[in-house]
């Protein structure tokens, strides 16, 4: 049995706050494009495809996380499935790495945005220091306290969602049926492929489980949290396509880009529509990069505890800050300003999908501790290591260079954890509860 833990910070309004703030990030808002130049107004079916597939996940993660409540989140459950080792640290580390990615594609899009707004489009300078501004911010706010960071987080969930109902409601008096006809040739490896790709908008969930130490009653509440927010957000994933390719035809849609929802708008608003929904675009971003360093701030603390990031990591500064959160934050801004995100961010939806698959296996070492029913937690392995082979098999032909830069991503992560224990040499002990007794 596991400890009573003692009363946390964050309620479950406040942990479904955390995870609706994750995951409907600018993802939704730039996916849209992407997705209908593969598969056009089918849209609305890889999401779905897509959250179908999330729900299984997060079904894993809950009864992870409820009989292993530790802020290590991925990490923890790879431990103890898998057991301390060259394998779990990788996939921790590629784990890390992949959730610094896909911030940066965030602040990016924010970064995006703001420049349109201020206007500024086309200027890149402007798009970089506007999103390494918000991350720092960000960063300084995750310093402060878990009391904060709640109370901003569900302000702006409140903002957001509200934006994206209205729009959803009005979008749906001018949506032309015509719009929405099923694509004439959808060949599966398509939808396969984009599934991928919306696949992207749905990562974000874990980050509730990266924080259930913080958690009121986690046992009870992390389960709950993890399957209201899915659920919540793959009706609003399903809905606001709908909405899009129904006021506009699939090739305008791919022509706005990531600026398709706020596009989609005009119909029914004008230019205030497109501004409404372009600063809810904003704040998205911003409750998306906000839940994502409290989340991976927490897993790079537990990851130093085990040793599998360098001890400094889970050193404190100020406040509730450590140095792995520091770091985190200028691993994000140093991507923004040095790099194009473009190609990385495709490959956001298949790190993860890797991840999951990696947990969900994993869970199937442990059900007899986990309590999950069976036949649950092997059709999410499934389901998942088979969306993985499919699209490998898919993009060996059509993105190579998407396998080719995910494969640099692993051996990477793989050699930095031979490589930290190796120079390190430390001895990691397996009680994983509470990992903070673990180090050195």
């Amino acid at each position: 049995m596991v400890k009573k833990t003692k009363k946390g910070n964050l309620s479950l309004s406040a942990a479904i706050s955390m995870g609706i703030g994750a995951m409907i990030g600018a993802g939704i808002f730039a996916l849209l494009g992407q997705t209908g130049a593969i598969v056009g107004s089918a849209t609305w079916l890889s999401f779905l495809i897509a959250g179908g597939i999330t729900i299984l996940c997060g079904y894993s993660f809950a009864r992870l996380g409820a009989r292993y409540p530790s802020n290590g989140g991925v990490l923890e459950y790879l431990v103890q499935a898998y057991g301390v080792n060259i394998y779990s640290g990788g996939m921790g580390i590629f784990y890390y790495v992949s959730m610094i990615v896909l911030s940066a594609v965030v602040a990016k899009s924010f970064g995006a945005y703001a420049a349109v707004l201020l206007g500024h489009g086309g200027a890149d300078w402007v798009q970089n220091l506007t999103a390494a501004g918000i991350v720092a911010a960000l960063v300084v706010l995750n310093f402060v306290s878990v009391t904060a960071f709640a109370r901003v987080e569900k302000i702006f969930v409140a903002v957001k969602l509200t934006v994206l109902f209205g729009f959803a409601i009005l979008g749906f008096y001018t949506i032309q049926p015509e719009n929405l006809a099923f694509p004439a040739h959808l060949a599966p490896s398509s939808l396969l492929s984009s599934v991928a790709v919306t696949f992207f908008a749905y990562t974000g969930f874990n980050v509730i489980s990266g924080a259930v130490e913080h958690i009121d009653n986690p046992a009870k509440t992390l389960p709950r949290a993890i399957m209201t927010t899915i659920l919540l957000v793959t009706g609003v994933y399903i809905v606001l396509a709908i909405v899009v390719f129904g006021n506009l035809s699939a090739d305008q849609v791919v022509a706005a880009k990531e600026t398709a929802l706020a596009e989609a708008a005009r119909p029914m608003l004008g230019n205030t529509g497109f501004v409404i929904v372009s600063v809810a675009a904003l704040v998205s971003s911003i409750t998306a990069i906000n839940a994502n360093l409290f989340s991976t701030g927490n897993n790079s603390y537990v990851m130093a505890a085990y040793g599998t990031l360098p001890k400094a990591f889970e050193k404190h500064l100020w406040g509730r800050g450590t140095e792995g959160l520091a770091i985190t934050g200028v691993c994000i801004i140093a991507l923004i300003m040095l790099f194009d995100l473009s190609v990385i961010a495709s490959l956001g939806g298949m790190a993860m999908l890797l991840c999951y698959s990696a947990v969900n296996i994993g869970h199937l070492r442990v059900l007899k501790e986990t309590k999950a029913t069976p036949w649950i937690a092997w059709l999410a392995a499934i389901v998942s290591c088979g969306t993985v082979i499919l699209v490998v098999i898919v993009d060996a032909t059509g993105a190579p260079r998407h396998l080719l830069v995910t494969g640099i991503f692993l051996v990477f992560s793989f050699l930095a954890e031979w490589l930290i224990r190796l120079s390190t040499g430390r001895k990691v002990k397996p009680n994983i509860v509470h990992p903070k007794k673990d180090a050195p």
